[in-house]
């Protein structure tokens, strides 16, 4: 498993982890607030941590993350962050009714190319990880290179 796998492994469990805290029965609400809050919390800091880190290799032109179309974590260098999740949203709405009308299963990933550039969206839990490059980087490979 290569380096950014494995991140979205980690992402993957930590988002697991904070949806199976949300259905604990609020027996002790207190506690099992507390005990989301924190699930939430470790989970948001590692997906900021991961867009960080994604955006510093090379090719790649920004990174963020999104959770219904409002911005969770995102690079320093990304700008139109409020346009590119709007089209993330309706990008992502468009594929989700593909996804019943199609019978392509829950989507995992949507890449989109344009003439300069491209953006791909990955499902990780409850966000969707989007990484923009130019359109002749291989996202693919210089992902699995990085470290």
């Amino acid at each position: 498993m290569h380096w950014f796998e494995s991140q979205l492994a980690q992402l993957d469990t930590l988002a697991d982890d904070y949806l199976a805290a949300r259905r604990q029965p609020a027996t002790d609400i207190v506690n099992v607030s507390e005990a989301t809050r924190l699930k939430r919390a470790a989970f948001i800091d590692a997906v900021q941590a991961v867009v960080d880190k994604v955006v510093k290799i090379e090719g790649v032109s920004a990174c963020a993350a999104y959770h219904d179309g409002l911005i969770l974590a995102q690079s320093a260098e990304a700008s139109n962050m409020d346009a590119f999740g709007a089209v993330i949203q309706e990008t992502i709405r468009a594929a989700q009714h593909g996804e019943t009308s199609l019978g392509l299963g829950e989507i995992e990933q949507i890449v989109i190319v344009g003439a300069v550039n491209k953006l791909a969206m990955l499902s990780v839990g409850p966000i969707i990880l989007c990484i923009s490059s130019p359109k002749g980087v291989n996202l693919a490979t210089v992902l699995s290179q990085a470290k």
